[in-house]
C-alpha cells in the first residue's frame, strides 16, 4: 500500500512536470502545433500508468512465476489502447493527426521508461 502511494506520488510529480514542459512548449516554440487533448492525453497516461503498476505490484506479489506473462499480456494491452486511441483521434480529427502521433509516442515513452525503471527497482528488490 505505501509502495502504492509513493509511485502514485511519482506519477503524479511526472505528470506535473511533463505539463509543465508541454505549456511552456506549446506557448512559445510549438505555438503552432498546439494540441487541445494534450491535457487529457497526460492524464490518460498517468492513469493508465498507475493502474497497470498496481495491477502489476500485485502479481509479482501474489505468484513471482507468472509475473512476466501478466507483465507482457498489460503490454499486448496497452499498445492495444493505444492504437485503439489513435485510430478513433485519426478519424475523428484528420487535420492534427501528425501533432497528436507525436505528442502520444513522446507521452508514451516517457510514462513507460517510468514504470520499466519503477519496476525493475522493485523486482531487483530495491524497494
Amino acid at each position: 500500500m505505501k509502495s502504492n502511494l509513493r509511485f502514485l506520488k511519482q506519477v503524479l510529480m511526472l505528470s506535473m512536470i511533463v505539463g509543465a514542459l508541454g505549456a511552456i512548449l506549446f506557448m512559445t516554440v510549438l505555438k503552432a502545433y498546439y494540441l487541445p487533448v494534450f491535457p487529457v492525453l497526460l492524464v490518460f497516461f498517468a492513469a493508465m500508468t498507475v493502474f497497470f503498476h498496481i495491477v502489476l505490484v500485485r502479481s509479482l506479489k501474489k505468484s513471482p512465476n507468472k509475473f512476466s506473462i501478466v507483465f507482457m499480456s498489460l503490454s499486448a494491452g496497452k499498445l492495444f489502447l493505444m492504437l485503439l486511441l489513435i485510430v478513433v483521434y485519426l478519424i475523428l480529427r484528420k487535420d492534427t493527426v501528425i501533432t497528436f502521433l507525436a505528442g502520444t509516442f513522446l507521452l508514451y515513452l516517457v510514462f513507460t521508461l517510468f514504470e520499466v525503471k519503477t519496476l525493475l527497482r522493485l523486482v531487483q528488490g530495491k524497494e
